[in-house]
């Protein structure tokens, strides 16, 4: 009987110190006292704002051109015979330089041919000439003959009258007057002729020199020379391969006019403008390769022939200065262009990253961010040209977080 008592107290016993332990435990807890909140400090990172007159460096993309491009011809046809030792893909020459030499053997016997045709109408012209002035002198004689039997007539017309001769010897001295006077008549004619010919053969002497200096030129035509400093480009012959008048054996660019194109939108164009213009204006050329930059001097000579409507802007030409057989440069590399802008009064320069929207800054003041509406006057690749009511001493945030707004606590590092 005890036991089954025991059995159904001793578990209301052990709860009831259960619960007895549990309200001493809370009773005994130690109070815990609530803090207050803590305002949360935002490091950020900022500028000093300082107006002054800036000058920024216009940034474009643009290529290597060449600024003088020939395509090199023979202008004789034959058998290429030899090729110069720098007549290759990409070959770099100077002045002077032999492309190719066409087989000059039908051209040296063309000029040998016609200096000696040459020589034959000179030697004729002097015979033609020894001729005329043969003629001349016989017909000075012919006329003193002339004079002399006119006076003879005049003295047996004389003695006619005088009864001293006969109408005979008249008769006689009238036809050997007449005789002599068509010798005069007949020495002019031939002088006239031989004028003629004088003038045909110096005709044919004019034609056989300009054969001649032609035979010495396409002479000189087999052999093809670079005319300026060069790189050779779309090499399309060689040796023992046959070319006619006017075939392209090659491209030859000037290595001393490489140039720059590049595109300037109307608004860039303009601003170039306002800055005093675009001719002569000084530029730098900045090519990247394996990692490395190279810097080349240019200016501005002259901007493309027309205006794309569809995009609009102008495309610019700068030829580099430094250039030459020398350089790496070469038609086709991407390059930077660096330009002065024009002069933008009192503006401050900040990072990109200080602007939010278009038209509003934040300043750390007193360890709290006021906003600032500014101007944008101007992207200057990261940087921004801004004008505002900054006062001395402002330092723009140029850290950017979502929660960025106007009274937020901050502290710049």
């Amino acid at each position: 009987m005890a036991k089954r008592i025991l059995k159904l107290v001793l578990p209301l016993i052990i709860l009831a110190l259960a619960i007895a332990g549990a309200g001493y435990l809370r009773a005994t807890k130690p109070g815990l006292t609530p803090k207050a909140p803590v305002e949360k400090v935002w490091p950020v990172s900022a500028v000093e704002a300082a107006p002054s007159d800036i000058k920024p460096e216009l940034r474009v993309f643009g290529e290597i051109v060449a600024g003088r491009e020939v395509e090199m011809r023979p202008l004789v046809a034959g058998r290429v015979v030899e090729a110069g030792p720098d007549f290759v893909e990409g070959g770099v020459l100077r002045r002077g330089d032999l492309l190719v030499a066409i087989d000059p053997f039908d051209y040296d016997a063309k000029v040998t041919d016609r200096t000696a045709a040459l020589a034959e109408a000179r030697a004729k012209l002097r015979e033609i000439e020894a001729e005329l002035k043969a003629y001349r002198t016989l017909l000075v004689r012919d006329r003193e003959q002339v004079a002399l039997r006119r006076r003879d007539v005049k003295r047996r017309e004389s003695l006619v009258r005088g009864g001293i001769t006969s109408e005979k010897t008249l008769d006689d001295a009238r036809l050997i007057l007449s005789e002599q006077q068509q010798k005069v008549t007949e020495r002019e004619m031939g002088i006239e002729r031989h004028k003629a010919r004088l003038e045909q053969q110096r005709a044919v002497i004019e034609r056989l020199e300009v054969e001649v200096r032609q035979a010495r030129r396409d002479l000189e035509e087999t052999r093809l020379t670079a005319p300026f400093d060069g790189f050779i480009i779309d090499v399309s012959t060689e040796i023992g391969k046959r070319v006619s008048e006017g075939d392209r054996v090659a491209r030859l660019i000037d290595a001393n006019r490489l140039e720059a194109r590049f595109h300037l939108s109307n608004d860039q164009f303009g601003r170039l403008l306002q800055a005093g213009g675009y001719r002569d204006r000084p530029a730098r050329v900045l090519w990247r390769i394996g990692g490395e930059a190279y810097s080349f001097d240019a200016t501005i000579e002259r901007i493309g022939g027309e205006i794309d409507p569809t995009s609009g802007g102008v495309d610019m030409f700068a030829r580099i200065r430094a250039s030459g057989t020398e350089t790496s440069l070469r038609p086709g590399a991407f390059v930077e262009v660096y330009l002065s802008d024009r002069l933008y009064r009192d503006v401050v320069r900040l990072p990109e990253s200080a602007l939010h929207g278009n038209d509003v800054v934040y300043v750390a003041a007193e360890g709290r961010l006021v906003a600032r509406r500014i101007e944008l006057v101007l992207r200057v690749g990261n940087d921004v040209l801004v004008r505002g009511p900054f006062e001395p001493g402002d330092r723009v945030v140029t850290t950017r977080f979502p929660e960025i707004g106007p009274g937020l606590r901050v502290e710049i590092r």
